[in-house]
């Protein structure tokens, strides 16, 4: 007579795996995948002690062997999730990750789902696959979630015309729309992405035009002018008439009297993928920046400058028109640290040189405490536009103006990269 197997397997984890493989005991079924499915014979105290989903789902089903249907998972993904479930081991490939962190996530195994964004980390991300990948680590504070957006970050306008990015979720479009920094050469190429989105999810009856409207409200209208705005309206479908209508009043006049469409973005800066220009912690910093085609960055509401770094804490400035008392003015402002959400603070000490080709050159100075609620600071009534336009002034050559800066700041606490743009000298 031979030994019972209870007998001859020693430790719960080996028992566990035969009844797994061989079903004894059994005393719940799984039909799994689409069709007639795929019938899996289970263990219900075993699954319910795993994952809070599948206990509801057997605790409603009742009875003392109960039937579940799940259409929405192919059996070889059930079956891989079952052997984590039953044995603690994670088998997972290049070509199965994604669907079995999918059903991890539906069915709350967290372990399971940590493998495979470990093992998503430690890959390649390609145009083609970022999307999927940044839809399982969307909703967690992951190193894959971050590994996904810097990549979306760099490879924008890649990432927008693969045709995966047609395939995406609308809430994993609208995230990625809401990053502050892209790389595209406008914001016309997200609305362009968009109409094309909707075009294909049209054929396939998956349109949700909320949805749609989630997303285009991430999407920074006001940056553009009059003109980029409404010849993309003759291209494209997506967007409702009065909606369109609001948002070109509002790039047209600032102080528009017309509503603006409820959620929209209202920002009018761009986010061209940027670089920033400092490579150690500086207090004190000496650069140039050139403002070129001056007239048409009045007339567009703005211009910024590339991202730079003083005291490890991220800078840009925004030249732009602003109005006062019927006075047109070239408004200065210092955007600093905008993506804390931390209590900081940052002393600062600017001086503010336009240059001129006849003489000395036109200078102010400002100081300030920038802090988490008040980090964005300058002048709104640097110089006249009418004395800056002037061409007795000669402070503008070639269409361009330049302007030497030099900051000291007491506070650090930042990463850094690469150059760009403006150039930094005379750090110390």
């Amino acid at each position: 007579m031979s030994t019972p197997w209870q007998l001859q397997l020693k430790g719960l984890k080996s028992r566990s795996q035969h009844i797994f493989e061989t079903k004894q005991l059994s005393d719940c079924t799984f039909i799994v995948g689409k069709g007639n499915g795929q019938r899996v014979e289970a263990h219900k105290l075993i699954l319910s002690m795993s994952s809070p989903i599948l206990h509801e789902k057997l605790k409603a089903a009742g009875g003392d062997h109960p039937e579940i249907t799940i259409p929405d998972i192919e059996p070889e993904v059930f079956q891989t999730m079952l052997k984590y479930i039953y044995t603690d081991a994670i088998d997972i490939n290049t070509s199965t990750v994604y669907d079995v962190a999918a059903a991890a996530k539906t069915y709350q195994l967290p372990d399971l789902l940590k493998a495979c964004f470990d093992h998503l980390n430690a890959a390649d991300l390609t145009p083609k696959n970022v999307l999927q990948a940044y839809n399982l680590a969307l909703h967690s504070d992951n190193d894959l979630k971050k590994k996904c957006e810097e990549f979306i970050k760099t490879k924008t306008k890649e990432v927008i015309a693969d045709s995966s990015f047609l395939e995406a979720c609308l809430d994993v479009i609208e995230a990625v729309f809401s990053l502050d920094t892209l790389d595209i050469d406008s914001e016309l190429d997200l609305l362009y992405a968009v109409d094309r989105y909707v075009v294909h999810e049209s054929r396939c009856d998956r349109v949700d035009s909320t949805s749609v409207r989630n997303v285009l409200s991430k999407i920074r209208f006001l940056s553009l002018t009059c003109e980029e705005f409404a010849k993309a309206l003759t291209t494209t479908t997506v967007m409702s008439t009065n909606d369109a209508f609001a948002i070109l009043a509002h790039i047209a006049y600032e102080n528009s009297g017309v509503p603006m469409p409820s959620g929209f973005s209202l920002r009018r800066d761009g986010r061209k993928n940027e670089k920033i220009i400092a490579i150690k912690p500086l207090s004190e910093i000496s650069f140039e920046v050139v403002v070129p085609d001056i007239e048409n960055v009045l007339n567009k509401k703005g211009v910024w400058s590339t991202i730079f770094l003083l005291q490890n804490l991220k800078w840009k400035i925004n030249f732009r028109k602003q109005t006062k008392d019927s006075v047109d003015y070239f408004a200065i402002f210092f955007h600093c640290n905008w993506e804390s959400t931390s209590q900081w603070s940052c002393n600062a000490e600017i001086e503010m040189l336009l240059l001129r080709a006849d003489k000395e050159g036109y200078k102010k100075r400002f100081t300030n405490k920038y802090t988490l609620n008040e980090n964005n600071c300058g002048m709104g009534q640097f110089i006249t536009i009418s004395d800056l336009l002037n061409p007795n002034n000669h402070y503008i050559k070639d269409g361009a103006i330049t302007l030497q800066m030099h900051m000291k700041a007491d506070y650090q606490n930042y990463k850094n990269t690469d150059d760009l743009y403006t150039t930094c000298s005379n750090g110390k």
